[in-house]
Order: structure tokens, then C-alpha cells, then sequence
């Protein structure tokens, strides 16, 4: 949970910017639909942004901090992240969601479903040890969120920044 935080973190840093040359993903469609509606969060980083990490010839081995490192090694082939949040009619938007988006191109980490109505769900694409897309939707009564990170997310990278932030 703690790299999951520490990634929104570098979202929030991160300015919203149009959709253009990212692959196609699970929200790409919804995402594209509710990015202007005002009742929504939309951020939108693109692979351009994870670039120019790349491009900064940051020497990893001369940063002291491990977190920091380890969440640079993560970014560093991320091609987009997306994220759509709301708190007006979050279930409706979850079964809407549920109901438009296909995971049968997925494989289904886990599900959680509480007694009070949450919900999260997180699905990815896989080629062997390489995540091409991590997918988390979220509903509950007071909130409904979705969220994509595209790329190749090395599945020993995410390890080694799990235990990083521990």
C-alpha cells in the first residue's frame, strides 16, 4: 500500500496534460469521457513526464535515499498513468465502470467486497515478470476511482521498492 501512495505522490507533482500517443488501456475510453467533467479528479501523466526522468541522467547509485531510488527505478518505464476520482454517485459510476469496461484481457489480482459496499478490484497484463498495465477500480458508498499505470513495470522492481518503503 505504502508504494501505491508513494506513487500517487509523484502524480500530484506531476502537471495534467492531453491525452496523446499512450497506448490503449482499460479507462482509456472512460477516462477520455469524464476528463472534463467537473464532477470528477482527473490526472493524467504521460509517458513524456517519465522521460524526462530518463533523460536526466539521474545516477541512481549516487542517490542515498533507497525509497527515492527504488520509485525511480519503478517510473522509468512507465508510459502513462491515469487516474479518474469522484464522491457524487461513486456506486453508480462503479457499476457503470464494471458494466462498460472488459477485464477479460486481464488477470485478476484480487477483489475485495466489504459488508458496507466497497469494492476494489485490481487487474493486470502481464508478459512473464513484466506488468504492462496495473488496473485498480474502487467503489464504496462514499467514493469510486480508477486507475491505470502503463508501461513495463518490472514485477522485482516493485519488490525491491516494497521493501524500500518498509
Amino acid at each position: 500500500m505504502k508504494y501505491l501512495i508513494a506513487l500517487l505522490f509523484v502524480l500530484y507533482l506531476a502537471p495534467a496534460s492531453a491525452q496523446k500517443d499512450v497506448p490503449l488501456d482499460a479507462i482509456s475510453n472512460y477516462f477520455s469521457e469524464y476528463v472534463d467533467d467537473q464532477r470528477f479528479t482527473a490526472v493524467y501523466v504521460s509517458g513524456k513526464m517519465f522521460e524526462l526522468f530518463n533523460d536526466a541522467k539521474i545516477d541512481l547509485d549516487e542517490i542515498d535515499e533507497d525509497e527515492v531510488k527504488a520509485i525511480l527505478e519503478v517510473v522509468k518505464d512507465i508510459k502513462g498513468i491515469r487516474v479518474l476520482h469522484t464522491d457524487v454517485t461513486p456506486l453508480e459510476f462503479y457499476k457503470s465502470a464494471k458494466g462498460r469496461i472488459n477485464t477479460d484481457a486481464y488477470e485478476l489480482l484480487f477483489k475485495v467486497r466489504t459488508q458496507d459496499g466497497q469494492n476494489v478490484e485490481a487487474f493486470i497484463q502481464n508478459q512473464d515478470a513484466i506488468v504492462n498495465e496495473l488496473f485498480l477500480l474502487v467503489g464504496a458508498n462514499d467514493t469510486f476511482a480508477m486507475l491505470s499505470f502503463v508501461g513495463n513495470i518490472d514485477l522485482s522492481k516493485l519488490s525491491d521498492l516494497q521493501r524500500a518503503l518498509d
